[in-house]
């Protein structure tokens, strides 16, 4: 087998050709390619327009169901035609003002039509969108606009403060605010989305734009996190994927806690719209609105995380009412389900629960459908249409059925590269990424995480890497040595963080406080990579060359 850096990972001509064929059955099953005889010129005018980019299916949906309601957000509801009356307003006064096909702009924002909307304006018109992690902090932010140049930046009002003094000639454009009647002050060259939608605009948009690149961020081992290079979706059959698996059908209603600024958030925005979804969303979960929205709307599918399920199924348990629902699926993904969430929630509603499991970079990997879940509680499922996977050996040689192995993958939604391709490295074998887990296939087609290659952990939701913080807080005078590590506590589903510090025998040393110390870690890195617990010892385990052994690391027992 060949490896190779930094070579975009690639499927063979006939496996694509056999994916879109595959793709077709279940496409049609969830009803997301429904069209009549009337509204069929249109739609697929849509799509040759502006492929299947969020703006476009937008369009396409407002068509064939204008009063729908689209979204309810914080702010309140939307109806399709009215998301994309207000979604065409905001490109038509940014094209005015020069936006295009050319342009980059940057998103800082939670759920809801603050970051929707910039989504349906890059398909509109075109341009090249970052999508940033709302956990990043201001030395974070500041290091990525450094780097990657953005002409606007869509910003939530809760995260202008970490937004640099000197920002060049980008345009400020503040989203969601917490009181419309009093705005905070903000520099004259800031504008308001609100604004912009009421000012509506004249230009005329092209009739079908270059669409530019999607940069979603993942966390990175240098502290600025990675920019994922992906491309708009040239054919419809990951959502094949999604929906043979997931019985996501037409014009359901979505509760989606997942963060849309992560690439599976995004994606399920995508199915949505195409499907003329009601998507119902919070800012932050909280579970006793959440299950007053699932009563008011009907809610009868859930896009999720594990940690918000498993707030959830706390929720039901302390306070015990009539279950909501039912619900045809509950769908985790981003921090691994543990099998006892899984059971638990099975045995409340019933085998609906399903596993996604997938990465920024390799896009979906394996999808484990509820029946299948609620008979193997710890599997990741079968890989899904699309998705090539194979397990290989630290020789990049193919192991056998139930063997731990290293997970390699591709599928159409794949990463094209990093955006600072000279920093940031990966590595395919075979047209195969290797994206850091490790896991096993058994005979019956399988797949099963068994952790990581590296030391990362997933603490959140959020991909975190403990040798960050050992960078940032081993620059401090008083430190002497130190290790971090990740604890998975599988009852809260919030891995910790753990740094052992040993001091240096002086007065910087006498002087090193936690919480000090965890404000220089939160000033630097995202407030995931803040360590919970950090322990003074006179000394760190190691083995016989030196390196750290953190099985030996004196962490206390979890709860």
């Amino acid at each position: 087998m060949t490896a190779e850096i930094n070579t975009a990972p690639k499927l063979p001509t006939g496996f694509k050709v056999q994916t879109v064929a595959k793709s077709l059955r279940p496409l049609i099953k969830s009803g997301a390619l429904y069209m009549t005889p009337k509204t069929a010129p249109f739609c697929l005018k849509c799509v040759k327009r502006w492929g299947f980019a969020v703006g476009g299916l937008i369009t396409m949906s407002a068509h064939r169901y204008p009063d729908r309601l689209a979204l309810v957000d914080d702010e309140g509801e939307l109806t399709y035609s009215e998301l994309r009356d207000q979604s065409w307003a905001l490109a038509r006064a940014l094209k005015d003002r020069g936006m295009g096909s050319h342009s980059r702009f940057g998103i800082i924002a939670r759920n809801g039509r603050g970051i929707i909307m910039p989504m349906a304006v890059k398909g509109l018109l075109g341009a090249e969108i970052m999508i940033m992690n709302i956990g990043s902090s201001a030395h974070q932010i500041s290091g990525l606009l450094n780097e990657t140049k953005v002409d606007y930046l869509f910003v939530d009002e809760e995260f202008l403060e970490r937004i640099p003094e000197d920002i060049g000639d980008c345009t400020v454009v503040v989203t969601h605010v917490f009181d419309k009647d009093n705005r905070p002050d903000v520099p004259e060259n800031y504008l308001f989305m609100q604004d912009l939608i009421e000012a509506d605009g004249t230009s005329e948009l092209e009739e079908k734009p270059e669409q530019g690149r999607i940069i979603i961020m993942s966390s990175g081992t240098t502290g600025i996190p990675k920019g994922v290079l992906r491309n708009e979706p040239k054919t419809p059959a990951t959502l094949g994927a999604v929906t043979d698996r997931i019985p996501w059908r037409r014009n359901m209603v979505i509760h989606q806690s997942a963060s849309m600024f992560h690439a599976w958030g995004w994606a399920n925005v995508i199915i949505a719209m195409v499907t003329g979804a009601t998507l119902v969303t919070q800012r932050q979960f909280e579970p006793k609105s959440a299950l007053e929205q699932f009563d008011k709307y009907g809610v009868n599918g859930l896009v999720s995380a594990a940690i918000f399920l498993r707030i959830l199924n706390d929720e039901l348990e302390a306070n015990p009412r009539p279950n909501p629902g039912p619900f045809e699926f509950m769908i985790s993904s981003g921090n691994a389900i543990p099998a006892w969430l899984v059971t638990a929630l099975t045995k409340r509603f019933g085998p609906v629960v399903c596993n996604f499991y997938g990465s920024t970079e390799a896009g979906l990997t394996s999808i484990a459908t509820g029946p299948e879940l609620a008979e193997r509680p710890d599997s990741a499922g079968r890989p899904a249409i699309g998705a090539r996977v194979k397990i290989l050996d630290e020789d990049d040689n193919e192991v056998p059925a139930g063997t731990i192995g290293r997970i390699h993958t591709a599928q159409e939604l794949a990463f094209t590269g990093y955006m600072a391709s000279e920093r940031d490295k990966f590595r395919t074998v075979d047209g195969l990424l290797e994206i850091g887990d490790l896991g096993r296939i058994d005979e019956e087609g399988f797949l099963y995480i068994c952790g990581r290659s590296d030391d990362m952990v997933i603490k959140g939701g959020e991909n975190t890497f403990p040798r960050e913080v050992d960078e940032v807080l081993g620059a401090l005078d008083g430190v002497e040595d130190l290790h971090t590590v990740g604890v998975n506590n599988t009852k809260t589903l919030m891995a910790e963080l753990h740094t052992f510090v040993i001091r240096k025998k002086n007065a910087a040393g006498e002087a090193l406080d936690p919480d000090e110390m965890r404000q220089v870690v939160r000033e630097n890195l995202a407030e995931h990579s803040v360590p919970e617990h950090i322990h003074f010892v006179d000394d760190l385990p190691r083995n016989a060359t030196g390196k750290v052994v953190p099985r030996l690391l004196p962490v206390p027992e979890q709860d």
